[in-house]
């Protein structure tokens, strides 16, 4: 390949990146910083990680139904997943964080393998004011209320501590 065909596809994809609905950015965002200030690659494997916008959007590749990781331990050896969410801000001291069959698809996967949810509010997508960090084995709803998040907040920039995954 040459130094022009390089220079195209660059240019194809920044101009993907452009196209790409706000929505994704700030999810894409969250979950890199789930990724990088949550579950450090010296205290967690990553096993699975779903696709994105950009490679769905043309053939929706099926696995990207599954959480948005999987990782594993390095000092339990215990696999779980985490759907990664951000919202800008609570509705009337409620986040909608996902649909109906998100969550139905969500408990089914929970009951081979532990499903948490990474639910980032407020600030910015890249650095949230607040993180809440839920077994999804507590969740019954597709609404959250802040009073019920409150036993599940965790510091901003701490990582996961494996002593939290039951």
């Amino acid at each position: 390949m040459d130094i022009l065909d390089k220079v195209i596809r660059a240019g194809q994809k920044a101009i993907e990146e452009f196209k790409k609905p706000d929505s994704h950015v700030k999810g894409d965002d969250f979950e890199y910083y789930v990724e990088d200030y949550m579950f450090f690659k010296d205290n967690y494997k990553l096993i699975h990680k779903t696709q994105d916008y950009t490679a769905n959007k043309n053939r929706y590749i099926e696995e990207s139904k599954e959480p948005d990781y999987k990782f594993k331990s390095i000092k339990t050896g215990k696999e779980f997943f985490v759907e990664a969410k951000y919202r800008s801000r609570f509705h009337d001291d409620t986040v909608n964080w996902c649909t109906f069959p998100q969550l139905k698809r969500y408990q089914e996967i929970d009951k081979n393998t532990p499903v948490y949810l990474a639910l980032g509010i407020g600030g910015f997508a890249n650095k949230p004011n607040s993180i809440f960090f839920i077994p999804l084995k507590d969740i019954k709803y597709t609404k959250l209320f802040r009073s019920f998040l409150k036993r599940y907040e965790v510091s901003v920039g701490s990582p996961i501590s494996p002593s939290r995954l039951k």
